[in-house]
Order: structure tokens, then sequence, then C-alpha cells
């Protein structure tokens, strides 16, 4: 992973590991979308990746390549790596979901 790509000072979907549950904080501001940042914020967003909910990473493409497949409010979604870089979350401890 490049890190001057993808730096942020809080986790994301993109540091999770298959398995990992987590919430999300924020939908953050990824410079590679440029002028088109902002309607991909909404998009996500519009899909249900908002502050507070829950999200589990279910799988990755080969060699932890794209997609990243992750599931939020019981509905599967497949994200590129910039997309999964846009969404800070905490993770959640194993055992309080």
């Amino acid at each position: 992973m490049n890190s001057a790509i993808f730096s942020h000072p809080v986790p994301t979907l993109l540091d999770c590991r298959k398995g990992i549950q987590a919430r999300v904080t924020a939908v953050l501001d990824q410079p590679l979308f440029g002028d088109h940042d902002s309607r991909v914020s909404l998009r996500l967003k519009e899909l249900g990746f908002l502050p507070g909910v829950k999200v589990e990473v279910i799988g990755f493409g080969l060699l932890r390549s794209d997609p990243l497949a992750v599931k939020v409010n019981g509905t599967k979604f497949a994200l590129r790596r910039t997309e999964a870089a846009k969404i800070g979350v905490e993770i959640i401890p194993t055992g309080n979901v």
C-alpha cells in the first residue's frame, strides 16, 4: 500500500482484515478523486456508509487487491481500494458487537 496515497490519521476500511467488524466514523477526503471527491462521498453515504453504522470486511480481491467486499446494513458491496480508503472506522472489539 502506498502510504502517501492512503495516509489518514484515522483507520479506514482499507486497514481492516477479513472478518473484522467496525463502525463507520466518517467519510474522509481522498485526493485521488480530485474534483469528483464530493460526488464519491455522497455516493458512499447514499449506499449506507454513515457514521455509527456497523460494517464487516468479508473479502478481498486476489493478493488483497481490488475489490474489497464489505457488508453494511445487511447488504454486500464491492469497493475499490481508493473508495475503502475514504471510509474512516473504529474497530469493534470481539464480543462487543
